[in-house]
């Protein structure tokens, strides 16, 4: 019986182990690329959603300005904040004039909020390629340019750029990372890329997607309530036929997303189940996590108690494996070794955030920035 045990327990950690590198070996990151010199290069709209965003706007505009694409506009919509986001954006727009500050108007009913920023910035700007960036990005100077040049040189229509995660506090690194590895785990970003399968997601701190392509499918006023904005539009764009990519850009643009266990909570509570898929991806996400967290764990002790020595270190070996790969995922992120020994504490409060966000679906009642949503039922209810 033990042994089944064991042989079970080295199935699945070697299953998703090999889920895990086969994605990390087929990751591609993206390289900076020097501008073209172009007699008539495309305009680029950069549009940042900005509510109550004064901890971030200014390092993110700052950033956008000291971009190298030669042809560039840049609209941060003040998304009704309460802060000084808007000062700050004004301030700043008398140094660049490429820099516009657009007031958004009062949030319409049937709208979350992100998105009809992003469709008020959208009408207001006149790029042939739109890119839509969250105020918690900053970007290096050679960003846009490297984006727009992989698009064209690819004939892609829509381009994700996934950023290097700045975890600067406690509950960031504990969580975080574990939260990252739980998606490797699930997602294949191969089946995203390849325009044969279905398989559409985005990463809505940066999207790169050509204006025609945009207004073709509606853009954001197509699915105003969506909560996770970014993973509707990608999958109408390549619903459509158009050509999306999801790609690394760690070495391109960072994000610190959240700065306290409070946003983060509510943060996350708000886009997992979207990001599973459903009430039931995020169950089964839960239940992952709460088992890989505690029978990593304890199960090896459990297994020499009961001392058959052969069975006991098969466990301990795929035990080991596991918690080295989390030593790994910590290295990746620039954060101590140790957090990614804590790792069962990151899983534990991962899978209670599931949790949390599948009861908030229930309750119709997603809270984020001072405001209160209704989740799409569709969403509420997909399996």
């Amino acid at each position: 019986m033990l042994m089944a045990i064991a042989m079970l327990w080295a199935g699945v950690v070697a299953t998703l182990l090999f889920r895990a590198v086969t994605q990390y070996r087929h990751y591609e990151i993206l390289r900076r690329m020097e501008p073209r010199r172009l007699p008539s290069p495309a305009l680029v709209t950069v549009i940042v959603p900005a509510r109550n965003e004064a901890r971030n706007i200014a390092r993110c505009a700052q950033r956008l300005m000291a971009q190298d694409y030669p042809k560039l506009e840049m609209l941060v919509v003040n998304d009704n904040s309460t802060d000084h986001t808007a000062t700050i954006v004004s301030d700043l727009s008398c140094f660049d004039a490429r820099l516009r500050l657009v007031e958004s108007e009062a949030l319409p009913s049937g709208w979350a909020g992100k998105p009809h920023a992003c469709w008020q910035g959208a009408q207001a700007g006149a790029g042939e390629w739109l890119c839509f960036m969250d105020a918690d990005t900053m970007a290096e100077p050679g960003l846009i340019t490297t984006a727009v040049r992989a698009a064209e040189e690819r004939q892609l229509d829509m381009l994700s750029l996934e950023p290097f995660q700045e975890l600067g506090g406690f509950w960031e690194r504990l969580i975080i990372p574990a939260g990252f590895l739980l998606l490797v785990f699930q997602q294949d970003l191969r089946r995203v890329n390849n325009p044969d399968c279905p398989d559409a997601v985005a990463n809505g701190q940066f999207i790169l997607i050509r204006r025609r392509v945009y207004d073709a499918v509606g853009g954001h006023a197509a699915a105003p309530a969506e909560i996770c904005e970014d993973a509707a539009l990608a999958r109408r764009v390549k619903g459509e036929g158009y050509k999306l990519a999801v790609l690394g850009a760690s070495d391109l643009v960072c994000s610190r997303m959240y700065n306290n266990l409070e946003s983060l909570w509510e943060g996350l509570s708000k886009n997992v189940v979207e990001m599973l898929g459903g009430t039931r991806g995020a169950l089964l996400a839960a239940a992952a996590a709460f088992s890989l967290a505690w029978v990593t764990a304890l199960l090896p002790f459990w297994a020499w108690h009961q001392g058959d020595a052969l069975a006991a270190s098969l466990i301990s070996t795929a035990s080991l494996a596991l918690i080295a790969t989390h030593v790994f995922s910590a290295r990746y992120f620039g954060i101590p070794f140790f957090y990614g020994l804590l790792f069962p504490f990151g899983y534990t409060m991962g899978g209670l955030i599931a949790l949390n966000s599948i009861r908030l679906r229930w309750k119709k009642r997603i809270a984020w920035k001072g405001r209160i949503y209704a989740p799409p039922a569709a969403i509420t209810t997909a399996p």
